[in-house]
């Protein structure tokens, strides 16, 4: 029923990306939606009584909030709100200035006043105070004029009295809606200052790290290549020459890498996620690709065994990152001491998740340090070649689209990384 009701308001295949929005969108349906049965109840009971002069007006105000609701699933929320505060203020002053004040329907101002403030947001607070002013007004005129567009209505005691437990029911509920997505917002708000407060807690730790760590590690190959510029000046041997020409070239490309795990770091938190189709098979031999003739990976076998019909809908930059990373890290680490060593990537459908696994034969890692190796920076030890960002990067980029990743390694043996995405 809940989610029948947000199809009906705000459409099957629309989305809100704001949760604050998207409470005071379904709001403001709900409110429409009550006006709108109301109304119909009264064009009932009016048609039953021989009453015709009112219906009109009833299917002008069912109009007017079709119409916000219409606007509402074409993504003009604002607008549908500008349609439905003024029209329920409308209907209810119909009620209000029709009947006796013993019916109780100048109770129904109040949850229109409550629904104004709670949909319009501080920017828009003035239009919301404008609206509580034309709600007064409307009560004043209705509970003291003697104008009416509809027929004044005579009820019995009992008639007044069942016309109040109406209003009141109708009235109690609905103000009760805008006072708890009220609350909800403040809530809502105040959990999202925590998370704020410690992701920047997080974010300064990683800045002074990364300042640290990136001083160094730009620095040190720089002053390496330099060095081995002048060593080569001097040295007239072509052999001696050409050997110095290689170290630079691998100071070289270890600097190039630790610039593309900058770059994938800062895009990572910078890009908004995207949704494609994902051939994942095609994409993991496009890596391998490019890296089988690397030193290191020409004596591997790759072994894809990822289902060539797999589609997944997810972010390709993304998935690109975690699956390079994770590929040239088991290429980097591996034993090429063992006779068959190999990667071997496989997948798992997991409910509604993609789960994929990188598995490789290779050095394996230790079990005090596994905890670790997702940090920023972390080295397993001082021989590493790497920047110490790839598996913070592929973390991070995994967490970036709520997914999770786990590590199961054992020393000489090898390692298995597992990453579950979700399916949409």
């Amino acid at each position: 029923m809940k989610r029948a009701i947000r199809n009906l308001i705000i459409g099957k295949n629309n989305y809100i990306d704001s949760w604050t929005e998207y409470r005071q969108v379904i709001l403001s349906g709900h409110f429409a939606l009550i006006a709108i049965t109301v109304c119909f109840i009264y064009t009932l009971i009016d048609l039953s009584w021989d009453l015709y002069r009112p219906i009109p007006v009833y299917l002008f105000c069912v109009g007017m909030l079709s119409l916000a609701i219409g606007l509402h699933r074409r993504g003009k929320h604002c607008t549908a709100y500008y349609i439905i505060f003024p029209t329920l203020n409308f209907v209810v002053y119909l009620f209000a200035a029709s009947e006796a004040p013993a019916t109780g329907a100048y109770i129904l101002f109040l949850p229109i006043a409550l629904g104004a403030f709670a949909v319009f947001n501080y920017k828009q607070r003035f239009i919301a105070v404008n609206l509580a002013a034309l709600t007064y007004s409307l009560f004043v005129l209705a509970y003291f004029g003697d104008f009416s567009i509809l027929p004044k209505r005579m009820y019995s005691e009992q008639e007044l009295m069942a016309n109040f437990l109406i209003n009141f029911a109708v009235a109690l509920p609905t103000s009760i809606l805008a006072i708890y997505l009220l609350i909800s917002l403040n809530h809502h708000n105040g959990r999202e200052l925590v998370n704020s407060n410690r992701m920047l807690k997080k974010l300064n730790e990683e800045l002074d790290r990364f300042v640290y760590s990136t001083s160094h590690d730009l620095r040190a190959p720089l002053s390496s290549v330099a060095g081995l510029i002048n060593l080569a000046k001097d040295n007239e041997n072509p052999q001696e020459v050409k050997r110095y020409l290689g170290m630079m070239e691998n100071r070289v490309n270890t600097l190039n890498k630790f610039i593309k795990d900058i770059t994938d770091y800062s895009r990572n938190n910078r890009l908004e996620i995207t949704r494609e189709r994902i051939r994942v098979h095609e994409l993991a031999n496009e890596i391998w690709e490019a890296l089988k003739y690397t030193p290191e990976a020409q004596v591997i076998t790759f072994k894809n065994e990822i289902p060539e019909d797999l589609i997944i809908h997810s972010d390709t930059r993304r998935i690109l990152v975690i699956l390079s990373n994770l590929i040239s890290n088991a290429i980097r680490y591996h034993d090429l001491r063992k006779e068959d060593p190999y990667i071997r990537l496989q997948h798992h459908a997991v409910n509604a998740s993609h789960s994929f696994s990188v598995e490789d034969n290779g050095q394996g890692i230790a079990p005090e340090i596994q905890k670790r190796v997702f940090d920023m920076f972390y080295r397993g030890n001082e021989s590493s070649q790497g920047s110490g960002l790839g598996l913070y990067i592929v973390k991070e980029t995994i967490s970036k689209l709520a997914g999770s990743i786990h590590l199961n390694s054992h020393p000489r043996k090898g390692s298995t990384f597992t990453f579950t995405v979700p399916a949409q």
